[in-house]
């Protein structure tokens, strides 16, 4: 089988003949984002069609631009993704999961770009949180806010991430993951609704992952029972 029984562990590093492909699968999902959510925005900017959720429908809680450290945090969350996977196999099913988010989402960007909520009446603030805020804010592109990745990325990360594991890791992963969500809405980065709508990529995305997962598991096994099958 493609997991063979191991003591409980939270973080460890990577087998050591493993860590370049544990590597390379972050550094191609990373790739693939990126490549994929600037190319969405370029081609969304050929047309001006924009879906525009009114501020008074989508928007409830108050701006905190000291919610940008939380915000960042996914990039700790997915670096620590390396040492929290059981296998070489499971890196890659995380990484896997990451890529079809994007993918199902740049779909979506290209065909029903949404706009995300204003921010220019944020400019007139001052704080020691603001520069911070700007910084980030900056990397965002406009029209790509549903469904937010933001949140679809970090569901597969703590999803990945926590399994088997202690109940209490567990708790304090998906903790972080709704203080992840809950910061893209009160830095203005995306309405509730993306949020929802980047779960239901996550979920759809940690499916599909798995099944590919589960069948390479069988076919290993199969190859243990029947050495000399071709």
């Amino acid at each position: 089988m493609t997991f063979q029984k191991q003591p409980p562990f939270v973080w460890r590093k990577p087998p050591k003949g493993d860590r370049i492909s544990y590597v390379k699968y972050a550094i191609f999902a990373l790739v693939f984002f990126l490549t994929c959510y600037y190319s969405a925005y370029s081609i969304a900017q050929l047309h001006n069609y924009r879906i525009i959720i009114p501020e008074h429908g989508g928007q409830y809680l108050p701006f905190h631009p000291a919610w940008t450290l939380v915000y960042i945090s996914i990039y700790i969350a997915q670096s620590l993704t390396l040492l929290a996977v059981r296998s070489k196999e499971e890196c890659l099913a995380w990484s896997q999961s990451l890529c079809y988010s994007v993918g199902m989402a740049t779909v979506i960007f290209v065909l029903f770009p949404t706009e995300q909520p204003p921010v220019e009446h944020l400019k007139q603030l001052s704080g020691q949180w603001m520069d911070l805020y700007w910084v980030t804010a900056t990397t965002s592109t406009k029209a790509n806010a549903f469904p937010s990745l933001h949140v679809a990325s970090m569901l597969c990360t703590v999803w990945y991430s926590t399994q088997e594991k202690p109940r209490w890791f567990s708790l304090l992963m998906y903790a972080w993951f709704l203080a992840v969500a809950y910061s893209t809405v009160v830095l203005r980065e995306h309405y509730l609704v993306d949020v929802l709508g980047g779960m239901i990529v996550a979920w759809l995305a940690i499916m599909y992952s798995q099944k590919k997962l589960r069948g390479k598991s069988v076919d290993n096994y199969r190859a243990l029972k029947n050495p000399n099958h071709s």
